[in-house]
């Protein structure tokens, strides 16, 4: 038997299993199987332990280090632009929190940090400071963040009690003890001292429950109950703002609360986490059905992202893509999994296939804006068929 990671409450046995290999939010394999576990206590959903877990984060995790200006698509603008996710995560920022002038920030698994240097170049007036537990993007930090203001693997000690505001995006997913975070958070903050933490909502993303290095896969319920048990109070958990995330904050109290979650919310959380397993169960029996149906064909995969690099990991052995199409100017050009990313516009005229490798919530909605993939007998492959 397991414990859950938020409320410690035991769990029986896993919803969802997958043999091993399992792929990673970097695109990469790790020789471990997929095994969930959904809580009916607090609504957690949360995955077992990367193998050797504290060497992935500090040498093989490299987000974003592809080159200086890479970034990910997280939306289109109303005149068809991409959104960049530091831009997105940027003005979101300055737009849930209450930021004082001057402010001490600190990206808390800053990567690149590129998020924090956008909101300094609108507010120059703040004080930015950043921590990671890898040297590998210690460079993208000199000129702009003080040498005094940087910290690896360590927290100074000088540090605690010092944060006006701490931000930190898509790491809590990450941890073994989201509880135990969400804690060293709250000791760094100032008296009245705000947290944004951004996250995936699998809800909204199912494509997450499946990702070998997400260990927490919370629901609004879950979410709560972590905030309460670590010393917060949540003052705003935005479900809409950022595709597929959820974006909270809340400010540091002086006791320790009970969580107080409405057990309706906790058994929706629940529920809709094992609906997820079960789709996953039923997209790995059709993808592998279609493959072998489909063997020998000119196939393109749409999507270089996560969803995309599953359907290859599924078909690889029957069908041998021969590109990935991506709308993401930062990828094009670029190899994945030995094979190029192109611009859909530049789909091979030969071929027949289309395995579409997009979020399945957003998948038909995308694919109707994109003409070249509409044309008579170009089949388009469902991961939700």
């Amino acid at each position: 038997m397991m414990a859950c990671r938020v409320c410690q409450a035991k769990l029986d046995k896993p919803v969802y299993e997958a043999s091993a290999p399992a792929l990673t939010s970097m695109m990469t394999f790790v020789d471990s199987p997929t095994v969930v576990y959904v809580c009916d206590t607090c609504g957690h959903a949360q995955s077992c332990d990367l193998p050797d877990v504290d060497s992935f984060y500090d040498t093989d995790y490299r987000i974003s280090l592809q080159s200086e200006d890479h970034d990910q698509i997280v939306g289109t603008a109303d005149n068809g632009d991409p959104i960049f996710r530091t831009d997105h995560q940027a003005a979101l920022g300055l737009r849930l929190l209450d930021i004082p002038h001057g402010a001490r920030v600190l990206d808390y698994g800053a990567a690149k940090a590129t998020t924090l240097r956008k909101m300094v170049q609108a507010r120059p007036d703040l004080h930015p400071h950043v921590f990671d537990v890898s040297n590998d993007y210690a460079s993208a930090w000199q000129g702009w963040v003080r040498d005094e203001d940087q910290a690896i693997y360590a927290l100074p000690a000088a540090w605690h009690g010092r944060f006006n505001i701490i931000i930190s995006h898509f790491v809590i997913e990450h941890v073994r003890d989201p509880i135990a975070f969400l804690k060293t958070l709250r000791d760094l903050l100032a008296p009245g001292g705000r947290i944004l933490v951004s996250m995936p909502d699998v809800a909204a993303n199912p494509g997450d429950m499946t990702v070998a290095d997400h260990l927490n896969h919370f629901s609004v319920s879950s979410l709560k109950y972590s905030f309460a048990l670590a010393g917060f109070t949540v003052e705003v958990i935005d479900t809409t703002a950022f595709p597929g995330a959820f974006f909270a904050v809340a400010v540091r109290n002086d006791v320790l609360d009970a969580p107080n979650v409405d057990p309706d919310e906790v058994l929706a959380g629940a529920e809709k986490a094992q609906e997820i397993c079960r789709f996953w169960e039923r997209a790995t029996q059709t993808i592998d059905a279609v493959a072998k149906r489909l063997k020998g064909r000119n196939a393109v995969i749409y999507g270089a992202g996560f969803y995309g690099s599953w359907i290859n990991s599924r078909i690889v052995a029957d069908i041998a893509p021969s590109a990935f199409l991506d709308l993401n100017p930062n990828l094009q050009g670029s190899m994945h999994f030995d094979r190029p990313v192109i611009v859909p516009g530049d789909i091979d005229e030969r071929t027949d296939v289309v395995f579409v490798g997009l979020n399945p919530l957003k998948a038909r909605a995308i694919i109707a804006g994109q003409p070249v993939l509409n044309r008579p007998g170009l089949d388009l492959v469902w991961i939700d068929d």
